[in-house]
């Protein structure tokens, strides 16, 4: 498969993984550990906070990866 081929698909499957996974993320984040909920004590929410933007950023791309390294195998 072409190289342009290849960064366009890891491209789109960060862009849906992203877009999928951030509306979740966020919503799961600020319910647990948002300023006005009381499910979490308030000395576990900073660990929430970032563990959400973790998941943000380090998931979608760990799935481009995947469909980086799915397209380069010989068919």
């Amino acid at each position: 498969m072409r190289p342009v081929a290849r960064v366009l698909i890891a491209f789109i499957a960060w862009s849906a993984a992203f877009a999928v996974l951030s509306p979740i993320v966020f919503f799961g984040t600020v319910l647990l550990a948002g300023p006005h909920s009381s499910m979490l004590p308030s000395a576990v929410q900073p660990a929430v906070w970032l563990l959400g933007w973790a998941a943000v950023l380090l998931l979608p791309v760990l799935v481009a990866r995947m469909a980086w390294r799915r397209t380069g195998r010989p068919t």
